[in-house]
């Protein structure tokens, strides 16, 4: 094991390369190249987690040669990646106090852009749990989620967050979602409020007895591409729509009158044949 010292790498066209001070592991079998700065670490990680990953592990080597990744002289080298967000990344693994994640909304930042990078789909679900339990800016939680291509199901609470709040989009706010997005929500929004009171220009409030449950079926079926027509539904204390609470009366009436009963007392009903 060479010591820490800078080292001339000619393999890779540098001149000057260093071990992580973190990470250059005893007993580690993979080598990785990040930002000038060499890591050795453990494979395991790597083939269980990545698909992408695992099949570049398993490529043959080129005749004559050793497999790619096996030694400081043919480290696999990672491009666009800086040494502290490998370092990041690697904690997830490494982490002394196990189960405990603590780390700031850059950092889960920088770990779920390589988790993405790379197909680490359990870190990724990890960075998100950590990050939904963090208080963000929404445009910035949404920017971010967008980016690295968060399931539907977690960005469409967050699409419900920004429909829902009386006060509409800002101008920095659409810049920072981009046309697509910001076109989505005004619509969605717009969509919403059909039935709803004129705003004042500022804010824009919702519908009264429209809950997230609405909102969210709304937006899901929206996003899926069909054709759904939007029509909040008033709600009696018990629960039931009172559409489906007038429709359930009349069907019982009608049945009343049909079978010579009063739908509701079936002592005084109608006399069959007679109004």
């Amino acid at each position: 094991m060479s010591s820490n010292k800078d080292r001339e790498s000619d393999d890779h066209g540098l001149k000057a390369v260093k071990q992580n001070s973190k990470y250059y592991l005893r007993g580690g079998d993979l080598h990785l190249l990040a930002d000038g700065e060499l890591f050795r670490v453990h494979r395991y990680f790597f083939e269980r987690e990545s698909d992408k990953l695992r099949g570049k592990l398993a490529q043959p080597a080129s005749p004559g040669g050793k497999p790619e990744g096996t030694s400081d002289s043919n480290a696999i080298i990672l491009s666009k990646v800086s040494a502290a967000d490998l370092e990041k990344f690697l904690w997830v693994f490494y982490n002394p106090r196990y189960s405990l994640y603590d780390a700031t909304f850059q950092e889960w930042s920088a770990i779920l852009r390589l988790a993405d990078l790379w197909g680490f789909c359990e870190v990724k679900s990890l960075c998100i749990r950590q990050l939904e339990s963090m208080e963000i800016d929404i445009v910035d939680r949404l920017v971010l989620y967008q980016r690295f291509k968060v399931t539907e199901e977690v960005l469409i609470p967050r699409y419900v967050e920004l429909c829902s709040r009386d006060e509409l989009l800002t101008e920095a706010e659409a810049t920072s979602l981009g046309i697509s997005t910001t076109v989505m929500i005004c619509s969605l929004r717009e969509r919403l409020r059909s039935s709803a009171s004129p705003s004042d220009g500022s804010k824009s409030p919702l519908p009264p007895g429209l809950d997230a449950e609405d909102i969210a079926s709304f937006i899901r079926a929206t996003m899926s591409g069909a054709s759904v027509p939007f029509s909040p539904t008033k709600k009696t204390p018990n629960g039931l729509p009172i559409s489906d609470k007038k429709d359930k009366k009349k069907d019982k009436d009608d049945k009343g009158r049909i079978n010579g009963t009063n739908g509701d007392n079936p002592a005084g009903g109608y006399i069959k044949g007679k109004p």
